[in-house]
């Protein structure tokens, strides 16, 4: 029997898979970073749990980040499905809202995209329901053996039932999913039994983007749950959801468009945490990876959820962290446009061959290539991984694209493709924080990722925010935020109308009966009573209106008068008025339902004895070279206090502080930057 018990984190990016194991007994964090493998996620998964060394059989809970589900999509690798759909309705998914969702109003060259499922695998069946859920045509007497036939020998992988005014009754369209999911070996999906709202475009969209991704996603889990099995890991699995909590195998292979921002939201997660033992109350994640930049906004120690997105050009009606993401990571190409002029991104070096330093055979110059040339990347050791730099690499690829630009000095040229890269960054800040009606400059950066802490301070700069955080284990808070991960429901019912005709007692009976499906699940999934949590809000607008609020409501003790009144606040709020002449209604009642796992201490504060100063070395800062220490983040204790410009090294991440900045060392382990403005 082991003495020793881990709880393993572990993110799949698109460059590094990163893990991150506490050991429950001593509270002690091993972390390691190995290649991502495309293709091959689940074997980059193993090499990571092999690198630490960990006895299968002391893994005791094992939460898991993935990209599958978005790669597939953008790559259009998902299966070849088929709608099933009321007659009349085959072209919904082509019709839209009749707008564009991509492109802008004014551009020119835009080109519809197609939908997932073609127009001839798209089939209308004699089905009808009304507004309020009247059955008209119950498909009574429908062949559906027929039906199993064709869909078969046109050899599609997946199904997508979709039928009008199902969210107000669903009979129809359970009964039909049930036939053919008999019939059929494939998945088959109906529509509310992935997202139960109004609307059909955006529902069947979520519906055909589930059913396009289910093969995929399950083939992955299967994969990688064997795996795991074969080498002797008996631990639960979970997922990670778009919704900032863990999901189960099964319902991860069920709700496969849950995941799309499975990594991500991770990071998140970690960010609160940090905050927490930070005492800082809001902030915007700056998670810069090899591949990419994420960024979302965390008021009130709370990211703000959307329940209306998109995914590359299709709608995805469930709930999903507000996370933005732009193609620039440390592995993002620098190229020449064109017209002549300086790109960066969003085509990335990837893993393999990766950004010319690392060796593996790239010979395009990156944002790490510029980081490194411009001396803020370490030649001499190793980074996490065991990865050795070549400046003589990073050089030759920045000859080669000078010489595509017509010549020019090298320095410039590396700081230019920074600066790009820094106000592309700033610009998805602002996405999340402007655009929703949030002024930066009160908030405090954090980053993190392999390459935030490198980039946050020029970002910081850009928006003229004054506070910087940089957790401990940067490169390793996605993982972090996978390992404390509660796991999460989120369930949806279609009802109200004027409050006017609706009574509380009614509120509380609807309230009642989505409390006890959401806790039966959780009991299923191991999770006692007591550490069961119950949210409950209502979609919330004015009689008219087309967008909704969503506003909090005790399910215990409704009050339509407290929600009405809750409304009306919230709107002057976001909107600067509020309409005391007009009636209100309800859309929805949502029900936010977690299993709370225990949370460990997560100290990070040092207790390692030695030389902080490592170097001293050469690093362009702005305009000119400065002399600048390079030290080593595991012997920083808190209460300390230093002043920029630093090169701070630790495993996963190194920070880079400009000139004048002030370090502070909080007692977390976190460090506290302030801009000098």
């Amino acid at each position: 029997m082991s003495s020793r018990d881990y709880l393993i984190g572990i993110d799949v990016g698109g460059t590094f898979t990163d893990i991150l194991c506490l050991e429950v007994q001593t509270q002690t964090l091993l972390e390691a970073k190995v290649p991502s493998l495309p293709g091959r996620q689940w074997e980059g998964v193993l090499n990571a749990l092999k690198q630490l060394g960990i006895q299968a059989n002391e893994v005791k809970a094992f939460v898991h980040g993935t990209t599958i589900a978005t790669n597939a999509l953008l790559e259009k690798k998902g299966a070849n499905t088929s709608l099933i759909t009321t007659k009349g309705f085959k072209d919904a998914l082509e019709i839209g809202r009749t707008r564009r969702l991509i492109g802008g109003l004014f551009d020119i060259k835009f080109v519809r995209p197609k939908p997932l499922v073609s127009r001839p695998l798209r089939v209308e069946v004699p089905e009808r329901m009304t507004a309020d859920g009247e059955v008209l045509d119950d498909l009574a007497g429908f062949d559906f053996q027929k039906l199993a036939l064709w869909l078969e020998a046109q050899g599609v992988e997946a199904v997508a039932v979709c039928f009008v005014n199902s969210y107000a009754n669903d009979k129809t369209e359970r009964f039909a999913a049930e036939q053919l999911q008999e019939l059929l070996n494939m998945p088959v999906c109906f529509s509310t039994g992935v997202v139960a709202e109004q609307g059909e475009f955006h529902r069947f969209s979520t519906c055909v983007l589930n059913a396009y991704l289910t093969p995929v996603v399950r083939e992955y889990l299967e994969t990688l749950s064997t795996e795991l099995k074969e080498n002797g890991v008996r631990a639960p699995v979970n997922i990670m959801g778009s919704n900032g909590g863990a999901m189960t195998l099964d319902q991860a292979g069920a709700f496969a468009v849950g995941t799309f921002l499975s990594g991500p939201v991770g990071g998140v997660g970690g960010a609160v945490r940090v905050c927490e033992l930070a005492e800082v109350e809001d902030c915007i994640t700056f998670d810069m990876g090899g591949t990419s930049t994420d960024v979302a906004l965390i008021h009130q120690r709370r990211p703000r959820i959307s329940h209306d997105n998109q995914i590359d050009a299709y709608p995805l009606q469930v709930p999903q962290l507000d996370i933005h993401t732009i193609g620039a990571g440390g592995g993002s190409i620098a190229w020449v446009q064109e017209d002549g002029t300086l790109e960066v991104g969003p085509k990335s070096a990837g893993a393999l061959p990766g950004p010319a330093c690392y060796g593996r055979g790239g010979v395009e110059p990156t944002i790490s290539d510029a980081n490194l040339y411009l001396g803020r990347l370490p030649t001499e050791r190793t980074l996490s991984g065991g990865l050795q730099l070549s400046r003589e690499a990073s050089e030759e690829a920045f000859k080669s694209l000078a010489d595509k630009l017509g010549g020019g000095d090298l320095v410039e040229l590396a700081d230019g493709v920074l600066r790009i890269a820094v106000a592309k960054m700033a610009g998805a800040v602002r996405e999340v924080s402007v655009h929703r009606g949030f002024d930066p400059r009160d908030f405090a950066l954090l980053g993190f990722g392999g390459a935030g802490p490198m980039h946050v301070f020029l970002v910081a700069e850009e928006l003229a925010v004054p506070t910087v955080v940089v957790p401990r284990y940067p490169g390793h808070l996605s993982a972090l935020g996978q390992l404390l991960a509660d796991q999460r429901l989120d369930s949806v019912l279609a009802w109200g109308g004027k409050l006017t005709g609706l009574s509380d007692q009614d509120l509380s009976g609807r309230a009642a009966e989505m409390r006890s499906t959401a806790s039966d699940t959780l009991s299923k999934n191991g999770f006692a009573l007591e550490k069961q949590v119950f949210e409950f809000h209502a979609d919330v607008r004015y009689s008219g209106q087309s967008y909704t609020l969503s506003v909090p409501f005790d399910d215990k003790h409704p009050s339509l008068n407290v929600i009405a009144s809750s409304f009306g606040n919230m709107h002057e709020k976001t909107f600067g008025h509020q309409d005391l002449t007009s009636e209100c209604e309800i859309v929805n009642l949502r029900l936010v339902a977690l299993g709370l796992v225990n949370k460990p201490e997560l100290n990070f504060a040092s207790n390692s004895a030695g030389e902080m100063l490592i170097e001293t070395r050469e690093v362009w800062f702005a305009e000119s070279w400065v002399n600048c220490p390079v030290y080593g983040r595991e012997y920083f204790s808190g209460g300390q206090c230093l002043t920029g410009p630093a090169i701070i090294e630790e495993a996963g991440g190194t920070s880079v502080v400009p000139p004048d900045w002030k370090i502070n060392v909080h007692r977390s382990g976190a460090l506290i930057c302030e801009n000098p403005l």
